[in-house]
């Protein structure tokens, strides 16, 4: 959904760039903490499975929901894991307090094995340059008849560098999320969104994920079941939130001011989770019923997107009380205001005067008597 909050075909292309270089920023730039060690370890591909059955490895796949290795990709390495290639490392992070650990670099590699070490009837590519024992056969077949072939597979091991840490420090977090935005460079690069989902995960990331699938969230984004859209909607809930409520202490870049607020609610209690949400979904049900009359959202700029919700949101339970005319009115209003134009929004997209005087516009415009 990045590119999909366009005002004009032409105009907005130069703005959606921008506002996506804004969105996906590697804002870090700051030398490791002094107690996050960095090791490295050998583990076989049967080891890798045991730990991920044991929950001891989280693999989360819906972080590269779009350009997952094909199956020629997937067969291609494991036939290079048969016949025993050297084998590019894979990053970990490893939570010493919890005992938990988390792929950072590697995943499409550790899909592969454990489709391979857990699916028998996953048939690999037919492919020329592959051993053509395991061309076009079914895992269960390999095993059955070529069990040297799938043991090989099994003890292979692959190097590992292994990022010891503490994911309840703040430093930690921060360097972790530089990690994942350095090491995913390759065919597959996670925005800043599918990296907080892995480091920020809990019941406030759950509850984002909720609600960008909620009835009146999918009416109004014009979402679709099936469709990736990489965290895009949740990002954006993430940004209501925030600018709601912390607007006083926004600063570039805005990477880090999104990670210190799901920082902050990361373990929150139950009743603060719940409490958020029932701001976001009033919001979405007040601008979709109201301001926009049950029709989705039109192509609009993130920045205006974000500003119609803080404003609604800084005023809710006002808005809440008004008619749909009124409403639809002062969202309008809104849309026509200069601080909204294209070419006003270019300027200065993310610095912090602009950015205020953005959303409190659009707090006053939805607050006024």
């Amino acid at each position: 959904m990045e590119d999909d909050f366009e005002e004009s075909p032409e105009l907005d292309r130069e703005l959606a760039l921008i506002e996506k270089s804004q969105s996906d920023e590697d804002e870090l730039n700051e030398t490791p903490p002094s107690d996050i060690v960095a090791f490295n370890e050998l583990r076989s591909c049967s080891d890798l499975k045991r730990l991920r059955d044991a929950k001891q490895l989280q693999i989360q796949p819906e972080f590269q929901r779009e350009d997952v290795w094909q199956a020629t990709q997937q067969t291609r390495f494991i036939d290079s894991l048969a016949k025993q290639l050297p084998i590019p490392s894979m990053c970990i992070s490893l939570d010493y307090k919890t005992d938990k650990r988390q792929i950072v670099d590697g995943l499409q590699r550790m899909s592969s094995i454990l489709k391979f070490l857990g699916d028998d009837s996953w048939r690999l590519s037919k492919l020329e340059d592959i051993d053509n024992r395991i061309s076009n056969k079914t895992v269960g077949h390999i095993r059955k008849n070529h069990p040297e072939i799938f043991s090989r597979v099994e003890n292979t091991v692959i190097p590992v560098t292994v990022l010891r840490c503490d994911l309840a420090k703040r430093s930690h977090q921060e360097y972790l999320f530089t990690i994942f935005h350095r090491l995913n460079t390759g065919g597959m690069k996670l925005n800043n969104q599918e990296i907080r989902n892995c480091i920020y995960s809990g019941s406030f990331n759950e509850m984002l994920k909720q609600v960008a699938w909620s009835e009146n969230s999918k009416a109004i984004f014009g979402l679709v079941e099936g469709k990736k859209y990489r965290f895009s909607t949740e990002e954006l809930l993430l940004r209501f939130l925030a600018f709601s409520e912390d607007l006083a202490s926004y600063k570039r870049p805005l990477p880090r001011f999104l990670n210190e607020y799901m920082a902050k609610f990361r373990i929150a209690k139950d009743e603060t989770v719940a409490e958020k949400k029932d701001v976001l979904e009033r919001a979405l049900k007040v601008v979709y019923e109201k301001a926009l009359a049950s029709e989705p959202l039109p192509r609009l700029s993130k920045a205006t997107v974000e500003a119609i919700f803080v404003g609604v949101i800084t005023n809710l339970e006002k808005v809440e009380m008004l008619p749909a005319e009124e409403i639809s009115k002062r969202y309008q209003q809104l849309r026509q205001h200069d601080e909204f134009s294209v070419e006003s929004l270019k300027e200065g997209l993310s610095d912090a005067t602009k950015v205020t005087s953005r959303l409190n516009t659009a707090a006053s415009i939805f607050g006024a008597d």
